[in-house]
């Protein structure tokens, strides 16, 4: 394939709507902004810089800005890591691609009518609200599609789902599954966010604080019922309380660990799954979404936590079994959501486009330097 032109790709971070653009060395183990993903992400855009095939991009790595970018145009690809309320971004119009991590397509994970409880009835509040705060970015869409069919040009820019990876993983040696201390791990929090008095969440709870304290419910009635087995428990006071030693201390643990427990965050995806499968532990998750890295998982996906201590039993009496699963859970890593592999599928889906993104768009300048 020829190159789009002679120019170096740019990387920047752009955290905050205002703010100038922070530009990034993706080959710096220190970036100049860290929040979680940049590890994962520097070495997949190394992926992409290896593979020699694009060039005179920018690319704009985000958390969850949807509003507005410091240039645009069909050299302009964007990145948002970190937005759990499934938008679209409304500037998807105005750049060549964006790649989303969490996507744009909720889903419910349960069915509040023939299985009512607290937790699925809060499921599905979450899950409206998700579908109103997003309703703009959706319309938004859409009306820039029709407008580009009347034009006659008929294409719009893409959105593609990419997995979250890891957050700051250790590269470690892989340990066999028999030679693990832990049979069952989880680190994490339950309530992340103290809640006011007057909150409804304070008093209701969420989704995920319910999901959460069911689930260790049930593996503290596990551990009552099968002393011998080695569990262990962590919970912490959120994602971004952990200090270095704890993440070495995460690390070490998870690598340590035969099953490991997956509850849902604030979404369904979260980067304990990667990390999991990673370092090749057997993974019990809630509902799965429908993303490419995602279909056809070597996961156990449960329903109700308190069904976690029948699985157990049968995932701790069934060496054969487990073993089946590690190996499994470190091929899924290896050949769908590493660095490589997604760095290739970025590039596949970049040059997918290059026809359409090498026009100019009505309205919309090419900038290849920030202002």
């Amino acid at each position: 394939m020829s190159v789009i032109n002679a120019l170096a790709n740019q990387y920047y971070l752009y955290i905050k709507r205002g703010q100038k653009p922070i530009p990034w060395n993706i080959y710096d183990t220190h970036p100049p902004i860290e929040f979680g993903l940049t590890t994962y992400f520097g070495k997949v855009f190394q992926a992409i810089e290896k593979s020699c095939q694009l060039s005179g991009l920018v690319f704009y790595v985000t958390w969850d800005e949807i509003d507005q970018l410091p240039s645009y145009g069909p050299n302009v690809v964007v990145f948002v890591l970190g937005d759990e309320w499934y938008r679209i971004p409304k500037y998807t119009h105005k750049v060549r691609a964006v790649f989303k991590c969490i996507g744009t397509r909720p889903i419910l994970g349960c069915n509040p009518l023939l299985k009512p409880s607290l937790l699925n009835l809060l499921a599905l509040i979450q899950f409206i609200r998700i579908l109103v705060v997003g309703l703009p970015g959706f319309v938004n869409y859409h009306w820039h599609k029709f407008k580009s069919l009347l034009s006659g040009k008929g294409t719009i820019t893409p959105i593609y789902d990419i997995p979250l990876g890891y957050s700051n993983s250790k590269d470690i040696p892989i340990k066999d599954i028999e030679e693990r201390l832990y049979d069952t791990y989880f680190s994490g929090s339950v309530v992340h966010i103290p809640y006011p008095l007057w909150s409804f969440k304070r008093w209701l709870g969420t989704p995920k604080t319910l999901a959460r304290k069911l689930m260790i419910s049930s593996i503290n009635q596990f551990k009552k019922k099968n002393p011998d087995f080695k569990v262990e428990l962590s919970i912490t006071g959120g994602f971004r309380n952990r200090t270095v030693e704890d993440e070495r201390s995460y690390c070490e643990i998870m690598m340590d660990t035969k099953i490991c427990l997956v509850p849902r965050g604030t979404s369904f995806e979260t980067t304990r799954f990667f990390e999991a499968m990673k370092y090749g532990c057997i993974v019990v998750t809630e509902a799965l979404p429908s993303r490419w890295y995602l279909n056809g998982s070597p996961v156990i996906q449960i329903e109700d936590w308190q069904d976690l201590e029948k699985i157990l039993k049968k995932l701790l009496e069934n060496q054969q079994l487990m073993r089946e699963m590690h190996q499994q859970s470190l091929n899924w890593w290896k050949n769908q959501c590493s660095e490589a592999i997604v760095g290739e599928y970025i590039v596949e889906k970049l040059y997918r486009n290059i026809t359409v993104s090498t026009k100019y768009k009505a309205g919309v300048s090419m900038s290849l330097t920030p202002p």
